[in-house]
């Protein structure tokens, strides 16, 4: 039985702008507590830079990525007064060590664009799920978004993670409703999405079979609620292959020229700067794409369960899953599952065909997967599908089950609170076991300097050896340190990142790792203290 207050439309948006509320002020203070990701200041810095110059080499401004999350990090810094700063680049950086604008302000405002943006993305799932099952449904798929550890790690970061999650979310949704009732008007913002979504990170092109693969279905006779007689009348297969095909290249065309405007309104030609491709004059955007073929076809050590490997392991990303996700959650997720009811509105095809294709593309073809978040645009499809398979709750134990798994959800949400980068579950030893398991943005992205001087000044600010994964300055932050440099065991106080203690890093150079049981020597004692869980505090004695 659904509740009775959820047929009010005020009651159900106020219970929406409550959870939206929540989620942003819980991603503010993250965004206020927790220091500069390793990537972040780049995206800083170009965005200024992409704003003042309008320069989008593929290599020399936006290395390799669309410009769409540089421009959306570079809005709220566009007021600020820089001085004497010249705005290259390599800003950020400047940024960071600098006292004018302050540097703690420029990392809130850098970050918020994508805090509006995460918020927007509980809205579509609210929006989709309730057009298929019901405001219940929409709520609960709103709660799932919100609540999400993940999720809650990467919308208070100025990153193209949470840029591309969520205009792949609204592109397909778009699309479904395109699909119900299709009009020249949601046909144009469906493509105006993919366009966006291309912007913002290259995985976004895995949207273009997932789309293709729709359409050649629609074409197949899955029907909309509104029939066009010219595929599902007596129709033969070329006319349906010729509707499957237009349509593709309908989207196709919008999408190309809202990427056409995100590069400033030209896809000026340029040379590569080195390998295969060097030769070829090419648009940024294919030199990107080629760039990320070449790279990922040469690797890069991935840590895992105390092993190393260039070429990953296909399970890595679901293992991760299991792992960082939530119990109380992945127990609703495997009822849902198990649950072999027919999904509303055909929804089930729109949901498994981007799933699919992702984790096929994710799981097999990637050999660089450095973290969950790689995973993370496929996301809120899971908790729409949890959601719609939750409802109605009928009977007397599902509401329980569902009652157990929210609340399971929400307490270790809550209780992680603001280190949701580092959460893992109870099935993983949780985030104090964690350094063992899984590193990297994962686990530790450079994120908690701020959380470890907090932790030394409550002990009265000692020196300390530092070995710190991350592009901010000790300094700034008060810490008495001196780096970690070399094998040898020291004594005194240590605080090692979670990624140079497992030996994927080496302090300093993130391009370069430390020779093989280089720390062996902490690694053999627990460590006395844990800030935000990615870096590891030791006392080491003689």
């Amino acid at each position: 039985m659904i509740p009775s207050w959820t047929r009010k439309p005020g009651a159900v948006y106020l219970v929406l702008a409550a959870l939206l509320t929540v989620f942003a002020a819980r991603l503010l203070h993250t965004a206020s507590e927790k220091s500069f990701t390793v990537d972040e200041p780049h995206y800083v810095g170009t965005a200024l830079y992409l704003w003042e110059s309008g320069d989008y080499h593929f290599a020399r401004s936006l290395r390799f990525h669309p410009p769409l999350t540089f421009h959306l990090a570079g809005l709220p810094l566009l007021a600020l007064d820089l001085g004497q700063l010249e705005a290259t680049p390599r800003l950020g950086g400047q940024l960071m060590h600098g006292s004018d604008p302050a540097p703690e302000l420029v990392r809130v405002l850098s970050r918020t664009p994508f805090i509006i943006l995460a918020c927007w993305g509980a809205v579509l799932l609210f929006l989709w799920a309730r057009e298929v099952a019901g405001t219940h449904a929409g709520l609960l798929a709103a709660f799932f978004y919100t609540f999400s550890p993940t999720l809650l790690a990467n919308g208070s970061l100025a990153h193209s993670d949470i840029t591309v999650t969520v205009f792949f979310l609204q592109t397909l949704y778009a699309f479904w409703r395109w699909w119900r009732e299709p009009t020249g008007f949601r046909f144009g913002l469906c493509g105006l999405s993919l366009g966006l979504a291309l912007m913002a990170k290259l995985s976004a092109l895995l949207l273009l079979p997932i789309l293709g693969i729709l359409l050649a279905g629609i074409a197949s006779q899955w029907q909309p609620l509104v029939r066009e007689p010219s595929i599902h009348g007596p129709a033969a297969w070329p006319v349906r292959l010729g509707w499957a095909v237009g349509h593709f290249l309908g989207l196709l065309s919008l999408a190309v020229f809202v990427v056409w405007l995100g590069y400033g309104g030209s896809f000026a030609l340029s040379e590569g700067i080195s390998g295969p491709h060097a030769s070829l004059t090419l648009p940024a955007y294919v030199h990107s794409l080629l760039f990320d073929f070449a790279a990922n076809a040469q690797g890069r050590t991935v840590f895992f369960f105390g092993e190393y490997s260039q070429q990953g392991w296909w399970y890595f990303l679901p293992a991760a899953y299991l792992l960082k996700t939530p119990l109380g959650f992945l127990l609703l997720l495997v009822f849902s599952i198990s649950s072999w009811r027919r999904s509303p509105g055909r929804l089930g095809i729109f949901l498994g065909t981007p799933i699919l294709v992702y984790l096929l593309v994710a799981c097999v073809w990637l050999k660089v997967p450095l973290g969950l978040r790689y995973l993370l645009p496929i996301l809120p499809l899971v908790n729409l599908f949890v959601a719609i398979r939750l409802v109605p709750c009928e009977a007397h134990w599902r509401r329980a089950l569902v009652l157990i798994g929210s609340v399971w959800l929400a307490g270790a949400s809550l209780w992680i609170h603001p280190h949701y980068l580092a959460y893992f579950n109870e099935l993983s030893g949780g985030p104090k076991r964690a350094y063992r398991h899984l590193v990297e943005s994962n686990l530790d992205w450079g994120q908690d300097l701020g959380t470890l001087a907090r932790y030394l000044e409550a002990r009265g600010n000692p020196p300390v050896r530092l070995a710190y994964f991350g592009v901010e300055d000790p300094e700034r932050y008060g810490l008495r340190s001196t780096m970690l440099k070399g094998c040898k065991p020291v004594t005194g106080l240590v605080a090692i990142s979670a990624s140079i203690i497992q030996g994927l890093y080496s302090p300093g150079n993130p391009f370069k790792r430390p020779p093989d049981g280089c720390y062996d020597w902490l690694l053999e004692h627990e460590p006395v203290a844990q800030p935000g869980y990615s870096i590891l505090v030791y006392e080491t004695k003689q």
